[in-house]
């Protein structure tokens, strides 16, 4: 049992203060009942304080002596009824007791058994309730009831100033449910009562018997209750634990997610630590609080869906990227939901990146409809990423996070909760501080492992791990360096795209052994082979894929090139390669502009592995010229074929006509620019991004 508090220390002084005046007034008052009644009686009621059983939920016991107690309060003087109450009570205390009751406790026993007689006598004999129910049995279901409240709600009022607890709450769930054992033996008193009327005292004895029966009724009851209450705390437990088990599953894999993003275990902490003491502040329900703590630790576990790439970019987002980046909220939601927590934990997740003024996501929520829990979830992590380094920017201090923090009050955030978290911020930056767990996990990114000589598939060809480095002849170099210059010059130089692609394919040839040829363009969230040379051609020429199926679709998903991946994957489960005409390795690149990629440059080949890193130097070298050229095709401008001319005003006609294509693109224009052209007039403003 807990140590008892000062409260609990006053209350029961007050209560054995109490308990002495009752005394003393019993001594004043004293009469007998006759010898022998009176030890009958008090033997019976030693006797009975045997018959005891266990409490659920708390220390303690009950006994059946209260049948007898009840008896002596009808028949007998007070003080005989507490001379037997004291009996029944010691008995109870040391009857086959695991532990020793304290001076203290035993005190406290004799002080609930002196106030609950004593209220007990006053309810049945005053001459208030004579008035008030002059009937017999109905003054002893009135003295039922005013023991019971006095044996019970003491003892809870000292568990609940313990165990900090409230009292009613501690009295409802540990005690009421024995009131019908009390109104059952007031019933047997006033039976007893009844019967001796007609047969004399005598008859009292055979009450025995009947409290025995009663004794193991209530014992059967108690176990039957001490079961259903073991198996919902078993329930508990294990739900509890089941949780606990997926809290900490899914707390590994957001610090997993922090280590990628660049951050580190503390950035949880102390958004966890900030959201739940504004969790007190707003007087959050306690499983309101539960979800807080989860969803403080798990808001950004959607990052697993977002690619790398996005989630570690130095620099702003395009907007391409900012909505890769928003997925985050509803896959995290999806995680969450799977888990099973036993609170709402998964709705605070997905509404983390909501704002107050609706301008939010991912559901555009505004002002009350996003849940309180969110609202906190959302200024603390705000500003807790504004005060931490990230890689893109400096931690700001705090007080300059803060400000930017309170700037955005009825935009961004709830102005309630920003007003209070600019009055604690500081507070809260110590609190936080000074409660980092001292084994805070660290993942080692930047360990080296010399161990392990190769992956068991070996590495890709062409890496300085399974080529030996070669030097380029003098001769080779320039040889290189004129075709590359040529193929530079390819784009723009035919009428038509194909024209342009077909002497780019030929020229390649001199420089990189390929089998196939194939152009991929970016339409949406889709690539699309737009032209394809070479053996087996026909299986790409329309082909289209998902960015990161396939060779082309990974080198467009993740912005990168690829070398000597597997042909075969271009074609997903669906389509294979005809028997014998089986493309092994590939190699590719993305095609970027300005406006971000445009698509990819992909060469085929039977050969397994037949691509070298000078190959790749060789497409990249290519690469930029080329990618310009095509954003301009790809815009659906016309291909108008331009004579050296020294008249610079025939020039401008010339680009001029191209005006009622372009209708304002900018990328053509820009390209333009980029070949030396100054643009007509009618052209420069048929766009305002120019």
């Amino acid at each position: 049992m807990p140590a008892l508090t000062t409260r609990a220390k006053l209350f029961i002084f007050t209560e054995l203060s109490l308990a002495l005046l009752i005394m003393v007034f019993a001594v004043t008052q004293w009469s007998w009942s006759g010898p022998g009644t009176f030890l009958l009686f008090l033997g019976l009621s030693a006797a009975t304080g045997t018959m005891k059983v266990a409490l659920p939920r708390v220390q303690g016991s009950l006994s059946v002596s209260y049948v007898f107690l009840m008896w002596g309060i009808v028949n007998m003087s007070l003080g005989e009824t507490l001379l037997m109450g004291y009996a029944a009570s010691l008995v109870q205390a040391f009857w086959h007791s695991k532990r020793r009751p304290t001076i203290l406790q035993i005190l406290f026993n004799i002080a609930v058994i002196t106030l609950s007689v004593g209220v007990g006598t006053l309810a049945f004999k005053s001459s208030f309730m004579y008035g008030l129910a002059p009937n017999q049995l109905a003054r002893i279901f009135l003295a039922a009831l005013a023991y019971f409240i006095g044996n019970t709600f003491n003892v809870a009022i000292v568990i609940g100033l313990t165990e900090k607890l409230p009292v009613v709450h501690v009295w409802r769930t540990s005690y009421l449910w024995s009131f019908p054992h009390y109104v059952l033996g007031a019933s047997l008193v006033g039976a007893v009562e009844y019967l001796k009327k007609v047969m004399g005292l005598e008859v009292a004895v055979l009450i025995l018997p009947v409290v025995y029966l009663v004794y193991q009724t209530f014992n059967m009851h108690i176990g039957r209750l001490n079961q259903a209450v073991e198996r919902a705390e078993l329930d508990k437990r294990h739900a509890e634990e089941t949780a606990s088990l997926h809290l900490r599953t899914i707390r590994s894999l957001a610090l997993a997610i922090e280590a990628k993003d660049q951050t580190t275990g503390d950035h949880l902490h102390r958004v966890q630590t900030y959201a739940m003491e504004l969790a007190k502040d707003f007087a959050l329900a306690p499983e309101e609080m539960e979800a807080l703590r989860a969803a403080a630790i798990l808001h950004d576990v959607g990052k697993i869906a977002v690619p790398e790439h996005v989630i570690s970019k130095p620099g702003k987002l395009t907007p391409a990227e900012f909505a890769k980046m928003k997925i985050h909220t509803v896959v995290g939601a999806e995680i969450v939901a799977s888990a099973n927590f036993p609170y709402a934990v998964a709705p605070l997740v997905r509404a983390h990146h909501e704002k107050w003024d609706g301008s939010g996501y991912p559901d555009g929520l505004k002002g009350e409809e996003i849940p309180l829990a969110a609202r906190i979830l959302t200024a603390v992590d705000c500003l807790d990423a504004l005060a931490s380094d990230r890689q893109y920017r400096k931690a700001m201090p705090l007080d300059k996070a803060m400000s930017i923090i309170v700037a955005e009050s009825g935009k961004s955030f709830d102005p309630r909760i920003v007003e209070t978290l600019a009055k604690r911020c500081h507070e809260l930056e110590r609190l936080a501080k000074s409660t980092l767990p001292p084994n805070m996990v660290v993942f080692s990114t930047n360990a080296m492992v010399d161990r392990g000589a190769a992956p068991d598939a070996g590495y890709a060809a062409g890496s300085n791990s399974t080529s030996p480095r070669c030097v380029q002849a003098p001769e080779d170099a320039v040889r290189e360096l004129s075709i590359l210059n040529s193929i530079n010059l390819q784009p723009g130089r035919f009428d038509s795209l194909e024209a342009d692609l077909e002497a780019i394919e030929k020229q390649l040839h001199e420089l990189i052994p390929f089998d196939c040829f194939a152009l991929y363009q970016r339409r949406g969230e889709e690539l699309e082979c737009v032209f394809a040379k070479g053996a087996a051609a026909l299986l790409f020429e329309g082909l289209t894929m998902k960015f990161g199926v396939g060779v082309s679709g990974w080198t467009v998903d993740n912005r990168t090139p690829l070398m000597n991946g597997n042909a075969a994957t271009e074609f997903g489960v669906e389509r294979k390669f005809h028997e014998g005409a089986t493309l092994s390795s590939g190699l590719s690149i993305p095609l970027e502009s300005e406006f971000g990629t445009i698509g990819a440059l992909t060469l085929y080949s039977y050969g397994r592995d037949a691509f070298q890193t000078q190959h790749l130097r060789a497409l990249l070298a290519i690469s930029s010229k080329l990618a310009y050229q095509l954003n301009l095709d790809f815009a659906g401008v016309a291909r108008v074929r331009m004579e050296a001319s020294p008249d610079d005003a025939e020039v401008g006609i010339q680009l001029g006509r191209l005006s009622e294509v372009i209708q304002g693109d900018a990328s053509s224009k820009l390209y333009l620019r980029g070949q030396g052209f100054a643009l007509h007039p009618e052209l420069a403003g048929a766009g305002r991004n120019d």
